[in-house]
């Protein structure tokens, strides 16, 4: 039964990661919602359990090895073992390699990469020791092709991608299933803010949605959608996989 399943949802205060905690609450899962914003995670925890679900706030900085380790072990004290982990926290800034200072592309990789590295190294001793356990990592399709004014972001993305595979290539015989779902371009609120800061929103939007060959952009609902699928038991051959979740954008 998924009620003794216990999955941490880190960056979980807003967006794709509030939508995929609301998603696995559904399932009777007891979701961790993790967040620097600790104020917006308890507001989702809040809402989960008025929904009926299993819903438990915590303060979580996944740029700092203190604060990932001080959260698995609080979640441990309270709930017990992370069962499953959904790697969602992440940060992008918009620039071409000559527009992007060194400090904000360290910054995204420090977000998106070494964070998704913290998380999993904290959390796989318990599933190696258990012999089970499952991780999804939220990648991008900029990991895998050319987005344009996105440079610190695609490498962030693609680093991801890649230690996906390295990590099902280590711990696969322990029992342990990691993939990641690839968003294309998400209806979100990072979306909102980039395009408020063009010369014409409105245009903006319509070039973004416009990447997609379906002409929209996805919600986060389904994103979730897909991130429950990797989770769940009809993805049990499902190993060291992408899961692209793009409106087609990387089929044509």
């Amino acid at each position: 039964m998924e009620s003794d399943r216990t999955v941490l949802v880190t960056g979980a205060a807003s967006g794709i990661g509030r939508a995929v905690a609301e998603r696995l609450a559904r399932e009777e899962m007891t979701v961790v919602v993790a967040d620097v914003n600790y104020d917006g995670a308890e507001n989702v925890a809040r809402d989960l359990r008025q929904a009926g679900g299993r819903g438990e706030a915590i303060l979580l900085d996944v740029t700092d090895s203190d604060s990932v380790a001080e959260a698995i072990a609080t979640v441990h004290r309270r709930l017990g073992p992370v069962t499953d982990l959904v790697n969602n926290a992440g940060i992008g800034v918009p620039g071409t390699v000559l527009a992007t200072s060194p400090e904000e592309f360290m910054r995204v990789m420090t977000v998106n990469v070494l964070g998704t590295f913290m998380m999993t190294q904290h959390v796989l001793p318990d599933m190696v020791r258990r012999g089970a356990g499952t991780i999804v990592n939220v990648g991008s399709v900029a990991g895998m092709v050319g987005i344009r004014n996105r440079a610190a972001y695609s490498a962030s993305k693609g680093a991801v991608l890649a230690l996906t595979r390295s990590v099902h290539a280590d711990f696969h015989r322990h029992g342990i299933r990691i993939n990641a779902v690839v968003p294309g371009t998400i209806e979100t609120p990072w979306i909102a803010r980039i395009t408020a800061g063009e010369p014409d929103p409105a245009v903006a939007r319509q070039d973004m949605a416009a990447r997609q060959p379906i002409g929209r952009m996805g919600t986060a609902e389904e994103v979730a959608e897909s991130v429950w699928f990797l989770l769940g038991p009809t993805s049990s051959f499902v190993y060291g996989s992408f899961l692209i979740v793009d409106g087609g954008l990387t089929a044509l």
